[in-house]
């Protein structure tokens, strides 16, 4: 087994309802080798960041185990879950969170910021992101196209080299030709890096791209080959909506 093969065993994610506990997520068995390209398709509310925060150890599962590798997660105290989602662990979101009133360069460059103070080769590696995602890196995130800031945000993920990146819904907001270059960039970095890169979006032209799928639906995971994941999309997510 790989340091970053990603294992699910029989995961249940319950909370508490009244006086009884609801399960708001659950797996049977699933395995992901190291530098996997997934893609997670479901509905709103279906339980798709759910799924994500369980796979980072931001949550833990009420019943089975979360495993990287030989590294059990879901069983590590919170502060160790923390450690290795920092060390580890690269996210993109659909919001961006970029700080406003700092340049381009000075968002890409946190990741560093958090742990100690930038060096030189920090910056040139910073700027070196920005400028092949076309982004001057003097720009304060402000005064940035929403292109440009999902493609700052995505310089700041890549920064930091991640063996996983997670990416939640991080073309939502683009047009079709700005996903398409989104969800290219991000595929081709996962690649160059080695990483495993587990998108999750509603899209269909995003997801096309991703040789492995699966469906989220009502709280459960459903595995499935590339077409026999797409059969099921059409008709879980249906029940789901």
């Amino acid at each position: 087994m790989k340091p970053f093969d990603l294992m699910l065993e029989n995961i249940r994610l319950s909370v508490p309802d009244g006086d009884e506990m609801r399960t708001i997520f659950a797996s049977t068995s699933f395995a992901l080798p190291e530098g996997s390209l997934l893609g997670v398709r479901g509905e709103s509310g279906s339980g798709k960041s759910t799924f994500l925060k369980l796979i980072s150890g931001i949550l833990t599962p009420t019943e089975g185990t979360v495993s990287w590798g030989d590294k059990k997660l879901s069983l590590l105290p919170e502060g160790d879950r923390d450690r290795w989602r920092g060390e580890n662990c690269g996210f993109l979101f659909q919001d961006f969170r970029l700080f406003e009133d700092l340049s381009a360069e000075e968002n890409v460059l946190l990741p560093a910021t958090f742990y100690r103070r930038p060096t030189p080769d920090d910056r040139k590696r910073a700027r070196e992101l920005l400028e092949h995602y076309g982004v001057r890196f003097g720009t304060r995130a402000q005064h940035l196209s929403r292109g440009e800031m999902q493609r700052t945000a995505l310089a700041r993920v890549l920064f930091a080299a991640p063996k996983v990146i997670l990416a939640d819904e991080p073309t939502a907001s683009l047009d079709g030709k700005r996903a398409e270059e989104v969800t290219t960039a991000l595929i081709g970095a996962a690649k160059r890096l080695g990483a495993t890169l587990i998108l999750v979006s509603h899209d269909p032209r995003v997801l096309a791209h991703f040789p492995q799928k699966v469906v989220i639906a009502d709280g459960r995971l459903i595995e499935g080959n590339e077409k026999g994941s797409s059969e099921c999309m059409s008709g879980c997510c249906s029940k789901a909506s």
